[in-house]
């Protein structure tokens, strides 16, 4: 498509940033006449920049508080003619109609209305854009003869492309306007039809959901190297959305996997779930295949890390490491010489991270992470906050053949209001602490999960089994093949559910745990409580379980 000549602009923006300086830059130096309505309008004519009112255009006045401006045919037909076809050009001649060549349009922010708590039906309603959609997609249709311009971002580039300063085509940018138009209007019209099926009166779910989402760029591969990857990123544009994994920056070259990405998020819901829990104390996760293979809080950061690391060491190998506080360069130093400080007197016999993820890394932090060691160079390191609280109404969608399944993501954390001590003996504070980290880093293993902590120490887990008894014997089996035998004695152990029998809790009570935290629920629970109270064993019900699958 050969490059035409912009000689009229329509302009009508509700967010006027940067209009004032793009639609001067458009008269000035590109000769460009300026159509514009209501507010647009004004804001650009009490700066001096030359603007035809679009009543002007129409022969009408706006109507309806504007809620009627630019639907008429001299604005859609000039739009919308296609410049190769004579009838099309004659008819705009007859009618005195003349083309427009650019559409600089953004709609009205009915996402960020509904979004606050004061949100009024009525004032929902107005916030509905017509005429802007129209628009949209009158000129993305007729795009290969009208430049559409959709956010304010865009500006300077279109710029740069009228000025010849790119070697973007012209039927580069065209096309890329109208998709960006059609993509805007259809996340716009599904927000819509979201938020209005959400107001049964039944209080049910909503009817319709709509998801939009857009390509962020492909992934090295998938589970596996012959499967095809791209990670998109979801727009949950009906609120707010705090930095997640899917958009946060890393600091290497090398490209993250599909795995990795899985394995980040879960190293990060888990990090999240112990800084709310662990009153603001330092924590460090490792995660392997979305499970925590090391977890710890401590006062001191380099002792969190420690512990977290020494839980097993051979799975942290390879693993994704998360931590709520900013990497300096002490704290870098730890990590990098991880394997000579303490891995190979535990027995591991190498060590590098995949992906690290901490709220900030200074730049001294940095070029040690880059220097000390080579597998420095090729971790990604990701920068995403850790201290944010449970994001209320987010969802959690799993693909299944056909169809996906929707469910509310599981915020509950440590609804302690709840807990109910079932047994005898009470648990002592350090059980309590203990019982606490159990019990948060269980809710986030793969279930049947088990998971025995001490000292504030992940030392085991059994995660994935089919059978709860094999998930305790996995536990204890992988803390004591990692050193921690000793530190079993007095341990602490949570279930993800209830224990059907007691065979299960009797495992973890020959290996040397001393408190227990589960749901309850089981027809058996008096069996279990009995068990407890013969060998003078704390338990709490929590009455809360936490699959996951």
């Amino acid at each position: 498509m050969s490059v035409r000549a912009i000689k009229r602009a329509l302009i009508s923006v509700y967010d006027k940033t940067g209009i004032i300086d793009f639609a001067r830059s458009l008269t000035e130096e590109f000769g460009i006449e300026i159509i514009s309505t209501g507010a647009t309008a004004a804001t650009l004519g009490q700066e001096g920049i030359p603007v035809t009112p679009v009543e002007e255009v129409t022969g009408f006045p706006e109507m309806m508080d504007g809620r009627v401006k630019t639907l008429h045919p001299k604005i859609h037909a000039g739009i919308l003619a296609d410049r190769d076809n004579p009838d099309h050009m004659g008819q705009l001649e007859r009618q005195g109609i003349k083309p427009i060549d650019m559409v600089v349009v953004n709609l009205y922010p009915f996402e960020r209305t509904i979004a606050r708590d004061d949100c009024t039906f009525e004032q929902a309603i107005e916030m509905i854009d017509i005429g802007g959609p129209c628009l949209l997609r009158a000129a993305a249709k007729n795009h290969r003869y009208v430049l559409l311009i959709t956010d304010p971002a865009l500006y300077p580039g279109a710029l740069r492309f009228l000025r010849g300063e790119n070697k973007a085509t012209s039927a580069d940018l065209h096309r890329f306007g109208a998709v960006k138009a059609f993509s805007r209007t259809a996340a716009y019209d599904g927000m819509i039809a979201t938020w209005l099926s959400s107001l049964d009166s039944t209080g049910a779910r909503p009817r319709i959901r709509f998801m939009h989402m857009e390509k962020a760029g492909p992934l090295r591969y998938g589970e596996n190297p012959h499967q095809e990857a791209e990670l998109l990123r979801y727009r949950d544009d009906l609120r707010q959305v705090d930095l997640t994994v899917a958009d946060a920056g890393f600091g290497s070259q090398k490209q993250i996997s599909h795995n990795n990405y899985l394995d980040a998020n879960a190293a990060v819901d888990l990090c999240e779930e112990l800084t709310r829990g662990g009153a603001g104390m330092p924590c460090c996760v490792f995660v392997k295949h979305t499970n925590a293979c090391g977890a710890s809080l401590a006062e001191d950061r380099i002792e969190a890390y420690r512990r977290a690391y020494l839980g097993d060491p051979n799975a942290a190998m390879g693993g994704i490491l998360a931590v709520n506080f900013a990497v300096d360069v002490e704290f870098a130093e730890a990590v990098m010489t991880s394997l000579q400080r303490w891995g190979k007197d535990a027995g591991a016999g190498a060590f590098f991270v995949e992906v690290w993820i901490a709220p900030f890394f200074d730049a001294d932090a940095v070029e040690a992470i880059k220097t000390l060691k080579p597998w420095g160079q090729n971790v990604r390191l990701l920068v995403t906050r850790m201290d944010l609280p449970p994001r209320p109404g987010e969802l959690d969608f799993k693909k299944i053949s056909g169809g996906v399944l929707l469910q509310d993501r599981d915020t509950l954390g440590l609804n302690e209001d709840h807990w109910k001590i079932v047994t005898r003996r009470p648990p002592s504070d350090a059980e309590t602490a203990d019982l606490r980290l159990a019990w948060l880093v269980c809710k986030h293993t793969k279930s049947n999960a088990i998971t025995i902590c001490k000292d504030n120490m992940l030392l085991g887990s059994g995660a994935g089994q089919m059978s709860r008894v094999m998930s305790c014997r996995i536990a204890t089996w992988l803390a004591e093949e990692n050193g921690h035998a000793e530190r079993l004695s007095g341990a602490a152990a949570a279930s993800d559910a209830f224990f059907p029998f007691s065979d299960g809790p009797t495992i973890l009570f020959d290996a040397g745990v001393r408190a227990l935290i589960q749901p309850g629920g089981s027809k058996r629970d008096e069996d279990t409580i009995k068990a407890c109270d013969e060998r003078d064993i704390a338990m709490i019900f929590t009455g809360t379980r936490h699959f996951k699958h």
